[in-house]
């Protein structure tokens, strides 16, 4: 009787089951999640693999830290194209990242070193938000701005991020807090 060949670790299934029920890998240190089903969790994992296991570092050495807006732009807009496929996010979402990081290259230059965008910078692109759109777009482009700079921190992308911080999204006026009105501790 022929004994069966014992399957190597390229014969599994690259995901392992996590106790929270999720799919997970763990990817340079870190564990990334990627869904219960385990056909959808490996499709998001496969769409997403190749960018995951290195092509970011091969981009990071060769910008030497002058990163261009819009190389990390389109960094940004090719993980959320990645997160489009595996069914993450929605196309207009993906859409309103496209619009909205173009409206930042316009006002801040695409050829704008990351390194020299000031919190004047940022402070002037908030401004000119307001006077061209409602609240909720006003809200919408700072978050997706945001979320581009703390995605490219948290992947090694950047090691130094714009003072984000110093711009936040507004509210409506009459809105108020949860604390309630003229409440300032919660």
């Amino acid at each position: 009787m022929k004994s069966p060949r014992r399957k190597t670790r390229s014969d599994k299934f690259p995901l392992t089951l996590h106790p929270t029920g999720q799919y997970c890998k763990k990817i340079k240190g870190k564990i990334l999640y990627f869904g219960t089903d385990e056909k959808k969790a490996l499709e998001r994992y496969l769409a997403q693999a190749t960018y995951l296991h290195g092509s970011q570092s091969l981009i990071q050495r060769t910008s030497n830290g002058k990163t261009p807006l819009r190389q990390l732009c389109d960094l940004y807009l090719q993980y959320q194209h990645s997160r489009l496929r595996a069914g993450a996010i929605t196309p207009k979402q993906y859409n309103d990242s496209i619009d909205s990081l173009g409206r930042l290259m316009s006002f801040l230059g695409q050829n704008c070193r990351i390194e020299s965008i000031s919190t004047l910078d940022l402070q002037n692109y908030k401004r000119k938000l307001q006077s061209v759109y409602s609240v909720d777009r006003q809200n919408l482009h700072i978050s997706i701005m945001k979320a581009m700079f703390h995605w490219a921190r948290r992947n090694d992308v950047l090691e130094t991020i714009p003072n984000i911080g110093a711009i936040g999204t507004r509210r409506e006026l009459g809105e108020t807090s949860h604390c309630g009105p003229r409440q300032y501790r919660c």
